[in-house]
């Protein structure tokens, strides 16, 4: 038995994802190298996944089983990788007519749906939540009740009202405003949801996951009994001096505003991770890794051309070779 309770929080960023996967490739590498076992898995060494947006995605990714061995997982991080990365530009599927019909989103979702959707029929079929091979937290907002909805892989498991199909789960965490649609959805237990994407409250939902675990995993574990690793996908940090924002109205703040916003929320719950951690004297046994942007069309979200996509994997890489000592830590704590 671990001597940690293992948690996994995965950001949400569109297709800057794969800065987090190609993260999460190093880390499995590690655990194989450090086990001597060329087969392990992250499935393995974490207690509970969360994830919000493309992160949810990830989540599902890792933890949905093989298809001939229902115990193992049927993608290895590399396996994870690759499938966002070859299948993005169904996830920001934009046919011209769908374009020129929505004035290229200024008069209803910027992309369409419908490509996403068969994609993630195509991969994961009947797959439920409850299916998925170990513990889980996918954020969503649920528009119609106006609340927060958690999909948790724990819940679904005891109560059918709470399972739903994973193909759902990923289109209500990943339906962001204004590049999809809302996604309407039903639980198993046949019960309508409408939600948006989960980054509108919790692109980081890394303390979503720790209260999760604190109340719902065995021996209700503290933050001195977890360890943790948070994994961003970039935060747009772009300054906007006085002389240029004094006199903006409402238009001139649309888009700074929500730069700011989802940047200020991931900040303070890493401030408030690092808080708690500090305060119980194990600081190692947290770690957050994410990058700085200095523009918003850096590394843009939505463009699945081959540059852009290239462009993140190298700073996944990087990141990945920059904090390797942080990151063979957190293994070793992984692994005890």
């Amino acid at each position: 038995m671990a001597e940690f309770t293992r948690v996994l929080s995965i950001d949400g960023g569109g297709l800057r994802g794969l800065i987090p996967a190609e993260i999460l490739v190093s880390v499995e590498h590690k655990i194989q190298e450090k086990t001597g076992n060329p087969q392990a898995r992250l499935v393995e060494y974490f207690d509970l996944f969360a994830g919000t947006s493309a992160g949810g995605i990830m989540t599902c990714l890792y933890l949905s089983p093989d298809l001939q061995d229902p115990t193992k997982p049927r993608c290895s991080a590399e396996e994870a990788r690759n499938f966002f990365y070859q299948n993005s530009r169904n996830i920001f599927y934009q046919p011209c007519s769908h374009a020129i019909k929505n004035f290229w989103g200024l008069l209803n979702e910027k992309y369409s749906h419908e490509k996403f959707e068969l994609m993630m029929q195509n991969f994961f079929g009947d797959l439920k939540l409850s299916e998925l091979l170990k513990p889980s937290l996918i954020c969503s907002y649920e528009i119609s009740r106006r609340k927060t909805h958690f999909f948790t892989q724990h819940d679904a498991v005891v109560s059918p009202s709470k399972d739903y199909y994973v193909r759902d789960v990923i289109r209500a965490t990943s339906a962001a405003p204004t590049f999809f649609k809302v996604a309407a959805i039903r639980s198993l237990g046949d019960e309508m949801y409408t939600c948006v994407d989960g980054g509108v409250f919790a692109n980081n939902p890394t303390l979503c996951a720790y209260a999760e675990a604190r109340s719902k995993l065995p021996d209700n574990p503290t933050a001195k009994d977890m360890v943790i690793l948070s994994l961003g996908t970039g935060d747009v940090k772009k300054g906007y001096p006085y002389e240029q924002a004094r006199n903006w109205g409402q238009f001139q703040w649309l888009l700074p505003l929500f730069d700011i916003i989802m940047t200020g929320v991931a900040e303070t719950v890493d401030y408030q991770m690092r808080q708690i951690y500090d305060a119980t004297r194990s600081p190692q046994q947290y770690l957050r890794i994410n990058t700085t942007l200095t523009d918003k069309n850096m590394l843009p979200i939505d463009k699945s051309s081959d540059e852009n996509l290239q462009a993140i994997r190298r700073v996944g890489q990087q990141l990945a070779e920059d904090y390797s000592e942080e990151l063979d830590a957190i293994v070793d704590l992984l692994l005890r």
